[in-house]
């Protein structure tokens, strides 16, 4: 296994290169790289209960049903207070202007005001009560708040998403949202050898092959109602875009595998399109921290 250390340097290495490709996301990726780095380091090392997967039903997931459907991946026992608490560092170190609310975060957190637990027990639908308790009685931004609990939320989804398909081992999965989580895919990479495309969820950092020929939003299969934008010489890059359901979805081209990369990493670094889609009036597949551009 990579040790901490060998992890943290070649995840700089990739932002690096990322910065030095598209200098004009060098803020957000200065931004998040210290964010996501910690996020793999928690989700490979930190200590976390087992789970039981013998209940997929890999059937189930032909019809595509997702691991999410059919198990809770959140247990009440998860680490959620010291996951939290050590990206909040991060998320500091990232994004200094948010330290003083990110100080009372961790505050609330400590003395148990915050609790993270709730939030995911009720994240089936009762969030929305939670987040006008934070707001009117801890005087904490909601949103502050969800951003630092979506990022704690990768960490597990991350973990038990390597756990569950260990188990699972090969299985069939033909949708456009991921077969772990249910996320919307935030980028895909198209193989140059063979033209397959592979999407990837930014929530749970599962990928997966889905036909070049459909919408994985809508599911819509007409090829002249979908269509790839491009940036003039930047011809690994593009966004696909579908004129029945108003989505895009960011794609990288890959030539060869010399470098190592981080889907997410490379989602970040593809931000200027996302501005020119939804400047056009698309809208991303999924919602991700870093492409909300209004």
């Amino acid at each position: 296994m990579m040790s901490t250390t060998s992890e943290t340097s070649v995840m700089d290495q990739i932002i690096d290169r990322a910065i030095e490709q598209n200098p004009h996301s060098s803020n957000l990726l200065k931004a998040f790289g210290p964010i996501l780095t910690k996020q793999r380091q928690l989700s490979a090392s930190i200590a976390m209960p087992k789970m039981d997967y013998s209940c997929i039903d890999k059937e189930k997931l032909r019809a595509g049903v997702s691991v999410i459907q059919q198990m809770n991946l959140f247990s009440p026992d998860d680490p959620f207070n010291e996951i939290a608490l050590s990206l909040i560092s991060a998320v500091k170190e990232g994004m200094p202007k948010l330290a003083a609310e990110l100080d009372r975060l961790s505050e609330l957190i400590q003395k148990g005001k915050l609790r993270l637990a709730e939030y995911f027990e009720e994240k089936s639908g009762g969030e929305n009560k939670m987040k006008e308790h934070w707001g009117n009685d801890l005087k904490v931004s909601p949103s502050n708040a969800t951003f630092l609990l979506s990022l704690v939320a990768r960490v597990v989804l991350e973990r038990r998403r390597k756990e569950s398909t260990t188990v699972l081992g090969v299985f069939e999965w033909e949708k456009g949202y991921c077969p772990v989580c249910g996320e919307f895919p935030s980028i895909a990479l198209i193989e140059e050898e063979g033209g397959k495309r592979f999407l990837h969820c930014s929530s749970c950092g599962q990928d997966w092959r889905f036909t070049r020929v459909i919408c994985p939003y809508c599911e819509k299969e007409a090829q002249q109602e979908m269509d790839y934008f491009y940036v003039e010489n930047k011809t690994q890059e593009s966004a696909f875009v579908c004129d029945q359901c108003k989505k895009y979805l960011v794609t990288l081209y890959r030539a060869g595998r010399l470098h190592a990369r981080d889907m997410d990493i490379s989602a970040i670094s593809l931000v200027h399109l996302d501005m020119i889609m939804q400047e056009k009036g698309y809208e991303p597949m999924v919602v991700c921290a870093w492409n909300v551009l209004k």
